[in-house]
């Protein structure tokens, strides 16, 4: 099985302390089943030509089949790329060719848009009912496979950035580094005060895309933990509540937007208890009461595509306000704020998150520009505190803060606020240039009914009275849109709202 961590343990572990758990999709199968399905895939790519070292990319909606290629590339000493879908094609296009991938795995919808012409024929498996190209299901025929000799320094997993910051960029994680990040996310949730502990008698519901950090690490997590798994396809509200209620979901995890939606759509409180991870972006206070409200058990968890998990909320399920808020680093982190010099700044004192962790990818591959990684260090980009009990609290993106007057706006606080106004769904604050102050507050709000500004304008003046904000804080204007502009992982996309015309 070769030395140190590697992710296809996880698997053949599970396989043997828990054969009869269950990854339940279109089909089911037991770890013990998905063991052996893996080792007859993995034979199939060794006879392609799959290998160790070589890169193959896989564009596909959360799957079985995804599923079992994460495993197959660390039995194989292969690289996988997991291709975010949602990214404009051009850009996915792109990043697929920067990837170096010389196979591509793909279901229809993306075979139909033609991903597939980037590559030999022969190096094009179809995950779906395309004949053109060679079928999944044949790979399922080989004999079980003689295992690579794996170890946790060799290459597992190459990822790309959303893209939010200007041009995607890419990193790569070893076998190590990767099961290492999934085991801090673990060992928070399963050891300390965490409203939404995961352990091995919950059935996980994952709705976050294997492309992005593999949902997670959820697959890893599942099989380590020998949980039953639920995997529910291209993202769908209506269907995920069905799949809830049918398997019996105990835990998910959701970006933001994803939580609105479901609570939308829960008209038979399916979701009543359940337990849920949420990052990707702030939670507004408004959703967190209506969670609470649900009886619903949420921390928030902060990390990216370049720095894995960093932090996730501990502490009593009844602060809602200091688990949406606060995260507190998972084990093996550390964390600094920073000013623009770098010297490390005190608690409660505004500067940029710094972290360090043993799964780093270290730098940006095929990049020359850019010092974010520094001395065993990230520069996260992000405008946060350290508070007094060591959490961290995320006020902004360095590029998203607005300054005025010299002094920085964290509008995360702002668009919490304004979600509590009667008929908000959804907001965003973005900076507008002025002579004077070098940059003002607006506000963009999509809206479930008609909303009076003058009423919305004594509301926040009411936070103001109240101590909670700065009056200067309040957005000059409101600005009701039809649709949230979002980026491929679900955030707010307040790059497009930028560039709209004011």
């Amino acid at each position: 099985m070769g030395e140190g961590f590697t992710v296809i343990k996880t698997l053949r572990r599970a396989a043997i302390l828990f054969p009869q758990s269950k990854i339940i999709a279109e089909r089911t199968l037991t770890y013990r089943e998905m063991y052996d399905e893996v080792s007859k895939i993995s034979t199939s790519m060794n006879k392609m030509g799959i290998s160790r070292g070589t890169v193959f990319a896989v564009a596909d909606y959360n799957s079985i089949e995804f599923m079992e290629l994460l495993f197959a590339a660390s039995m194989t000493g292969s690289i996988i790329y997991p291709v975010n879908i949602k990214l404009p094609w051009n850009m996915a296009m792109e990043t697929l060719r920067e990837s170096g991938a010389e196979y591509i795995f793909a279901s229809g919808d993306f075979l139909n848009a033609g991903i597939g012409k980037e590559f030999r024929e022969d190096h094009v498996i179809s995950m779906g009912s395309n004949n053109r190209y060679t079928k999944f299901d044949e790979m399922l025929v080989s004999d079980k496979h003689r295992e690579e000799i794996t170890s946790g320094p060799d290459n597992y997993s190459i990822l790309f950035t959303s893209g939010t910051t200007g041009k995607p960029k890419e990193v790569l994680y070893t076998n190590e580094k990767t099961v290492n990040g999934g085991l801090s996310i673990l060992y928070q949730l399963g050891m300390f005060q965490s409203p939404a502990s995961l352990r091995y008698n919950d059935t996980i519901l994952s709705l976050i895309p294997f492309y992005h950090l593999w949902s997670w690490g959820s697959a890893f997590h599942a099989a380590y933990l020998g949980a039953n798994y639920v995997i529910t396809g291209k993202y769908n509200p209506l269907n995920v509540v069905s799949s809830i209620k049918k398997h019996k979901a105990t835990w998910i995890n959701a970006v933001p937007t994803m939580v609105y939606d479901l609570l939308a759509h829960d008209t038979d409180n399916q979701l009543n208890g359940i337990k849920m991870l949420i990052g990707g972006s702030p939670i507004s206070s408004g959703i967190a009461r209506k969670l609470k409200n649900k009886h619903i058990k949420f921390s928030t968890i902060y990390g990216g595509t370049d720095m894995l998990a960093t932090s996730i909320s501990i502490g009593s399920e009844e602060d809602i306000e200091s688990l949406r808020s606060v995260t507190h680093p998972v084990p093996m982190v550390n964390v600094s704020i920073r000013d623009d010099s770098g010297n490390i700044l005190g608690n409660n004192t505004i500067g940029e998150l710094w972290i360090n962790a043993p799964w780093l990818p270290g730098k940006y591959l095929n990049r020359k520009d850019g010092n974010e990684y520094e001395g065993g260090w990230f520069k996260t980009g992000d405008v946060a505190l350290l508070t007094d009990d060591g959490g961290i609290k995320i006020l902004d993106r360095i590029k998203d803060v607005v300054k005025c007057g010299g002094e920085w706006i964290p509008t995360s606080i702002i668009e919490s606020m304004i979600s509590e106004f009667p008929g908000v769904e959804i907001c965003a604050v973005t900076a507008i240039p002025d002579e004077k102050w070098g940059e003002l507050p607006v506000a963009w709000i999509k809206a479930s009914e008609n909303i009076n500004i003058g009423k919305l304008r004594e509301f926040m003046h009411s936070r103001v009275d109240s101590g909670h904000i700065k009056k200067w804080w309040i957005p000059v204007d409101f600005r009701i849109i039809e649709e949230m502009p979002m980026t491929s992982v679900g955030k707010i996309d307040k790059a497009v709202l930028r560039a709209l015309k004011y």
